[in-house]
């Protein structure tokens, strides 16, 4: 815009707030125009509640008002337990661990895609972020493992070490003994990594010496692995692929898949299951999946809150002002908000500021604002061109302190489990509208 005046948003988006929700502060965008902008009072909520419990559309029983009569007459319903749907499926074990770390009642997504799974279908499961899709599949993936045999019986491929790392810890999580339960040795579960970053000869001496029950594996690690044939996938009984559209759409990533889908593996010798808040022109998607054959004909859409593709809960705005103003518009923010732990996302450099020698925009933000924004110490770097290793250092020292801000690329978009974050900015304006769900549900992880 030429015009030099204040401006002040065009609009925000305020849902209403019900008796079982927290309110905090705000996912914000910034949009380069105006110079010095003026700020609204917009707060944004965000339903607070253990991992995995009831659907954020359903208040805790113990907030719902009612006469005992109007009980009696018309009784409601209880609530669909997660031990309800998997019993006689899902091994008593693994339910026991699953309870005793608060999975307790089932989410949208698991009502009504474990069925579909427990039957053997091949699955496309659709939902919001945050929505219980993780542990979904998990259940189904524990549902077929026979613990008596030693070989790969189940695959989960992912599009990053971080979201591989988080996975597998939520695995091993469900895989351990429960307290105060004595499990027989062929009960035990085996778990291993195939990352990007992780030692090939470990990896491959690990496979040959004690084959894993369970794989969890990034794209590149695993086709590596399978055309030094290291490894076979004749064994596998279920293949996940987790943030399916993004590999797809990812030009270093969606050769690989291709090939694990078809050239490595058989549709009709496994079940197929694809998972991520967001398939653009999903019906298009399904019938690739059968005429390409990466799943069997039968396979079902479970798409869920298609209406609703981000949570009501969370509260939505933007501020329009000068380019050479954002940095200061960004600390006007931050000193106004005083976020408990925030995401900063910044856009990737272009080739042609690379070839010219610029330093990146986020270490040029990362600067300023530790020079410019004393009320936060932690303040962390987060982007693909790291090595492996400074990822993950920079990731567990966030997990480590109370409060963080991390200025971050897309790579912190899909799958980078930090429940605790409640303030997303977009310093840069996302792509597409897909890149903006996957980045403002950062705020929303219950996985």
């Amino acid at each position: 815009m030429a015009s030099s005046a204040p401006t002040t948003p065009v609009s925000s988006l305020r849902p209403p707030v019900s008796s079982a929700t927290k309110l905090v502060s705000p996912s914000s965008l910034f949009l380069p125009c105006n110079p010095e902008p003026k700020f609204p009072t917009v707060v944004a909520a965000r339903p607070i509640q253990p991992p995995l419990s009831a659907s954020s559309h359903e208040p805790p029983r113990a907030l719902a008002s009612f006469s005992p009569a109007a009980d009696e007459a018309d009784p409601e319903p209880a609530p669909l337990t997660l031990r309800r749907i998997c019993s006689g499926h899902v091994p008593e074990h693994v339910l026991r661990r699953m309870e005793e770390v608060g999975y307790i009642l089932a989410t949208d997504v698991q009502r009504e895609a474990l069925p579909a799974l427990f039957s053997g279908r091949d699955c496309v499961l659709h939902a919001q972020t945050g929505s219980g899709k993780t542990l979904t599949y998990l259940l189904r993936i524990f549902s077929v493992m026979n613990t008596q045999r030693s070989s790969v019986q189940a695959l989960i491929v992912v599009p990053t070490r971080e979201l591989g790392i988080q996975v597998a810890k939520v695995v091993r999580l469900l895989a351990a003994k429960p307290m105060g339960l004595e499990m027989e040795q062929n009960k035990s579960y085996t778990v291993m990594a195939l990352l990007d970053g992780g030692t090939l000869k470990r990896q491959r001496s690990w496979l040959k010496a004690d084959p894993p029950a369970i794989v969890v594996a990034t794209i590149g690690s695993l086709c590596q692995m399978l055309e030094k044939q290291v490894f076979k996938l004749d064994t596998v009984r279920i293949l996940v692929i987790d943030e399916v559209d993004f590999m797809f759409n990812s030009s270093k990533q969606v050769s690989s898949l291709r090939k694990l889908l078809t050239l490595y593996s058989s549709c009709n010798s496994r079940q197929t299951v694809f998972a991520s808040a967001s398939i653009p022109q999903h019906n298009r998607f399904l019938h690739d999946c059968i005429q390409q054959k990466w799943t069997k004909g039968d396979v079902v859409h479970i798409h869920v809150n298609p209406i609703e593709p981000m949570p009501s809960c969370l509260n939505h705005r933007y501020l329009t002002c000068h380019r050479n103003r954002r940095h200061q518009t960004l600390l006007h923010l931050l000193q106004r908000d005083n976020p408990e732990s925030g995401i900063i996302f910044v856009g990737e450099q272009s080739e042609k500021s690379k070839k010219a020698g610029n330093p990146p925009p986020t270490t040029l933000l990362l600067e300023f604002l530790k020079d410019s924004y004393g009320s936060c110490s932690n303040i962390l770097l987060l982007e693909e061109d790291m090595n492996f290793n400074a990822r993950a250092a920079s990731l567990s020292e966030v997990r480590q302190k109370e409060g963080y801000l991390i200025v971050a690329t897309d790579i912190a978009a899909r799958g980078i489990d930090l429940p605790e974050t409640t303030h997303i900015y977009n310093f840069d304006l996302p792509r597409t509208a897909v890149d903006y769900l996957h980045r403002a549900g950062r705020t929303e992880v219950r996985e």
